[in-house]
Formats: structure tokens, sequence, C-alpha cells
């Protein structure tokens, strides 16, 4: 038998099982995957899955990446494979509704022309300068059409979220309704401080530029089931039966936005004391797991923001201002409303506590830093110069929530429903003479009580900011009149905090909870570690050389003032001295400096040498040793 399997028969019989073998593989099991990266970049979450599963209508995506003009940019080029591996797993698993293209928009070819007219970004950064395409275009059979501009590789654990997302608007029939309740002229209306006419705030244009947009009344029984989402912006003095509208609508799934102060500074109020400004939703808040700490501002030094006042006053530090960013930890990297968001701005915002015995899940979105401490709300009564919120100002050391998204269980805050009283004309009675019915009825008063449809809701999802300041338009935008046409120049992302949420919260459950996944990328910790340490002792270098520079120059000018008024053209023999000792100096350092970064390469290569000997050395002499063990025990054996 060995001796035929060694013929060329033989042979010719391995070769054509290994073929057949190989076919099989590739068409039979084609989808047969295993993802064994760390934190499962492959695999697609349930929640997508649901969404891919519930696909009416067939799907194409075309991918727009220029492979031949990012030859010179490797990481780039590994997220792009990172970005179709995923696409491709997508279509796997929306059966047979997703189709993929893959297109290289050369420079001045027609794939160029289709991208940008489909609304790509193209980045200058190719290896010839050419602009660089790195989008997705997404058609249904109705010609609607989702994009994703460009794949920003600092989104990437939010890649799967944005592409689910993308699919599922591109499967919606209808754009989602907003229905707005607020306590604050946000719509416009007369200013009776400045006694005129005030247009809409900019973020109410840029709300109904994406959705249907619904003014709700004061007084309501219940919210209609065709809003997806609820804005709620400074609920103050809000009838019961409109709080369990509210609650109701919460409990049976509605989502939630709540803007709530305990300074609401934009307010048009006849009172000056800071409590008839505060928000009052409390009630609901504390059913929902949420506790706005009353008559308390955030007051935070490490992120407050200088104001000019005016007068020849110079500017001064607001600590009740506050610039939040993304890069300092402010936002949760995780949260996914908070993609993308560089810096938010607040105005004597609130803040927020999970509330005890809740049955929720409090999740922090945006914090204060460190340097923080609450401040009475009525220091801003009489406030005239931010300067004195300092006095007596002590940081306690630990930041304060001023936005957070609550999730899970929670139940009604009227189990007992409520009873509101309303005004009745009384009916004529059928035997009444006609002068009798020819006067008018007075009204009567009745009371009629409205009993809840839910006592609890399994999984409310409602996202709470403690402040109502950062949707004015003086927070985070400049507007300006050019034809009759408002133009907006935002220098914060205010808005950016409302669109995202409201994007997030008007898709279904399945999308809402798509949470960020892990990186590709996988640095080399060793070799940042090596080369931060590095860089430090050359900053450290470096600040000395600047040292003996300053000093140096000092020391000229002291010589100088000695030499009075002598020919300046000349140098004295102590300058000449001196700019010699400096020039040896520098010199020296700069060798430093250039023996540090030498040594940063030799530590990286010598790691990089040993990396090398264990891959290509050891292992195989490893494997090889333990396969001789191994045969060594058998034929003992």
């Amino acid at each position: 038998m060995q001796r035929w399997m060694k013929s060329r028969y033989g042979l010719i019989l391995v070769l054509g099982a290994f073929l057949v073998l190989s076919y099989l593989v590739t068409v039979a099991i084609k989808n047969v995957r295993f993802d064994l990266t760390e934190s499962g970049l492959y695999t697609l979450s349930p929640e997508t899955r649901n969404v891919l599963n519930k696909l009416e209508k067939a799907e194409t995506l075309t991918l727009y990446f220029s492979e031949k003009a990012t030859k010179d940019l490797p990481a780039l080029r590994t997220y792009a494979k990172r970005v179709q591996e995923l696409l491709e797993e997508y279509v796997a698993l929306s059966n047979g509704k997703l189709s993929l293209t893959v297109v290289d928009p050369e420079p001045f070819s027609e794939a160029e022309d289709l991208a940008t007219a489909a609304g790509l970004q193209g980045v200058p950064a190719g290896a010839r300068g050419d602009e660089i395409y790195f989008g997705l275009v997404a058609r249904n059979e109705q010609d609607k059409e989702e994009v994703i501009p460009f794949f920003q590789p600092d989104k990437e654990k939010f890649l799967e979220y944005d592409l689910s997302k993308l699919i599922f608007n591109l499967n919606r029939d209808s754009v989602p309704k907003v229905g707005i309740l607020s306590g604050l002229n946000m719509n416009g209306g007369y200013d009776f401080m400045t006694q005129s006419r005030q247009p809409a705030w900019m973020v109410v244009q840029q709300i109904e530029d994406l959705y249907q947009v619904e003014w709700l009344p004061d007084a309501m029984e219940e919210v209609e089931t065709d809003i997806s989402i609820l804005l709620l912006v400074h609920p103050k003095n809000l009838p019961q039966q409109t709080l369990m509208a509210i609650d109701q609508y919460v409990l049976q799934g509605g989502k939630v936005i709540a803007f709530v102060d305990p300074l609401a500074e934009s307010e048009q109020s006849s009172m000056q004391g800071a409590d008839d400004k505060r928000s009052d939703l409390d009630v609901l808040l504390q059913k929902w797991g949420v506790v706005l700490e009353p008559g308390k501002v955030v007051g935070d030094y490490a992120n407050s923001l200088v104001v000019g006042m005016g007068g020849g006053r110079g500017p001064v530090r607001h600590i009740g201002l506050l610039g939040l960013k993304s890069e300092v930890g402010s936002f949760n990297a995780d949260e996914v409303i908070l993609a993308g968001l560089e810096s938010i701005n607040m105005s004597s915002a609130g803040i927020l506590k999970p509330a005890e015995g809740a049955t929720t899940n409090f999740t922090r979105m945006i914090e204060s830093s460190s340097e923080a401490a609450p401040l009475d709300s009525a220091l801003w009564a009489t406030l005239q110069n931010p300067e004195a919120l300092m006095n007596g100002f002590t940081p306690t050391g630990e930041p304060y929530t001023l936005a957070a998204r609550v999730t899970g269980k929670a139940q009604t805050a009227f189990p007992e429903g409520v009873e509101i009283s309303e005004e009745v004309t009384p009916e004529t009675s059928a035997d009444t003479s006609k002068d009798e019915t020819s006067q008018t009825k007075e009204p009567q008063m009745r009371t009629r009580k409205i009993l809840p449809k839910r006592l609890e809701g399994d999984s409310i999802n409602v996202v709470v900011v403690a402040d109502t300041d950062v949707l004015t338009d003086r927070l985070w935008v400049q507007v300006q009149e050019f034809f009759g046409q408002r133009i907006a120049s935002p220098w914060a992302d205010n808005s950016g905090l409302l669109v995202n949420a409201l994007d997030n919260l008007s898709g279904n459950a399945d999308l809402i909870n798509i949470r960020s996944r892990g990186k590709f990328s996988r640095p080399f910790t060793r070799v940042e570690d090596l080369r931060r340490d590095a860089e430090e002792h050359f900053r450290t270098q470096q600040q000395s050389l600047e040292a003996q520079l300053k000093e140096t120059e000092a020391k000229l000018v002291e010589l100088e003032k000695i030499r009075g008024d002598a020919d300046k053209s000349v140098l004295s023999k102590a300058q000449v001295e001196e700019l010699d000792k400096f020039q040896s100096e520098k010199l020296k350092i700069r060798k430093e400096l250039r023996d540090v970064q030498h040594q940063l390469d030799q530590d990286i290569e010598a790691l990089g040498t040993d990396i090398k000997l264990i891959n290509i050395v050891l292992l195989p002499l490893l494997l090889t040793f333990g396969m001789v063990l191994f045969r060594f025990i058998r034929k003992s054996a």
C-alpha cells in the first residue's frame, strides 16, 4: 500500500483529492468563519443580526476606497480592509438583501465623479497629492440613498453602529417625528426685555431639517403614538395629566430626551430669584432613577471659560461657564451619542445623581473635572462679576455628572392615577321652554380621574442633560443674516449633542442597544513606552537648552550695558568668550539630543530583533523539539 501511494498514480490521486477537498471547502462551507480576535471584531452583535433579519428591501452597498492613491498609507489601507471585511459579513448575514461593490475612484475617472456627486469627502493626502476617498454609498430599490462621507479611523469603535444605522435608515419608510414640549421660547417669540421679535433657536432649525416636528401643548392626556421621540426642554409647572402622559409614554417604550436645569438663564421671568427658573420634573426623574440636585450649580475651575467684561475691564474666568472637551476626559468614550463631538459648552449646569433604590441603570455621559464643587444657584440672582464665584470656592476632588443615560426597569409615578378638574356646559333638557334655551348656561366644574395603562416598563431609555442653556445660540454658534437667510457658524458641538441623541433614540431598540466595539489597531505598547520615556528625556534636555539660551542672552544684555556707548558694531572680548562658550554648550546639548534619539531607535530596533528571533528561530526550534520528544515518547511506549 505504501509503495502504491508513493507511485505516480498515488501522487495523482492525492493531488486530485486535495483539489476536490479545496473546492468543497471553498464552496460548500464558505460561510463558516472563526473570529479569533480579542474583541470579536468580525462577529456582529445580536442587535445587528436582528436589524439584518428584518430587512424588507434590497440594498446595494458601494464602498469607495482609493486603493492606488493610498499605497504609502498602510494604516489607512489596513482600516479599509477591516471595513470591507465587516461589510462582507453584513452581506453574508443579510439573506440576500445586501450586495457589496468595491470601487477605486481614480483621479478624473467616472467613479470619482459618482463619489463626489453622492456627497463623499475627498481628502488631499494621496501619494501624489490626489484626493483620497473612503466612504460608503447605500441605495435601495426606490433609489433612496444614505451615505457615510468618510470612515474616520478615530471613530472605529462605533463602526458597527454607523453601518447598522445606515442600513436601518435606508430601510425605513418615513422620517421620525419629534414631539417638543418646552417651557422656553425655543421657537421664537416676543422678547419683553429687548422689546423685539426673536427668531427660533438655531437647534430648532436643525431639528426641523432632519425630522418631522410637532410642538406639544402643556396640557395633554396622552402622547400620540406616532411620535418617535419626546424632547423635553425646561419642563415646568406641567399639569398632572401631562406628567402622567409622559410617564405612560416612557413605560410603553417611548424614548425621551430631557433638558432640565437648576437655573435656566434663558427663561424670561419677572421674578429675580433663581428658584423661579428651576425645571420641575422631579416626580418623573425620581421614578426613572435620577435626581437633579436642587439649588446647586456646578463650578469647575479646570473646564471654566474666560469671558470679556467690557467697559474697559479685562477678561475674567467664569467657573460657572464650562467648556467641556472630549480630549480631557469630560465625555464617556463608549457613549455613541458623543461620538465625533469635541467640545460642548454649558452654563450654570446642574448635578445629576442616581436615585436611591433605583431599579434602572445610570450611565454617566458628560462629567465635570475633579477640580469642581457645587455652588448655590442663588448666587446668580445678584451676580455682576463672575470673579465673585471664586470667593470661598474649594474643589471637592470629585467629578459631577452633567448628563446621563438611564435604562432598565422603572415603575409609574402615578399608580393611583390623577384627578383633573374641567369645565362642562350643562345640557339643555327637551322640555325646556324656548325662552330658557335662549339663555346661556353657565359652565360647571367636574372632576374626572385618569388611570394609568401601564404600571411599569421593562426597558425605558431616557437621556437627561442638566442644562438648558446648552441649546441656546450664545453658547455654540454665531448667526448672521445674509440676504434674508440665517447663516450659522458653529464654534462648539452643542447642537451635535442633541442631534446625535435624537438620531440614536429615534431608531429601533436593536439599533439603540448597539454599543461601541474594540479597535482593530493594536499598538505595540512596549515600543510606545520606550518612545514616551525617550521623549520625556528629550523634552528635559530641550528645556535645559532653552534655559541656557535665555541665561546667555541676559548676560549679553548685561555686558552691553557695561560697554555703554562704545562702538556696538565690534564685540568685546568678554562677549566673544561668552558667545563661544554658548556655542560650545549648544553643540554639546544638540549632540546629547541626537544621542537620545539614536538610543531610542536602537532600543526599538533591538526589541524588533528580539521579536524576529523569537518568531523565526525560537518558536520553530521549540516546535521541532516538541515533535522529536513526541516521537521519542511514542517509540518508547
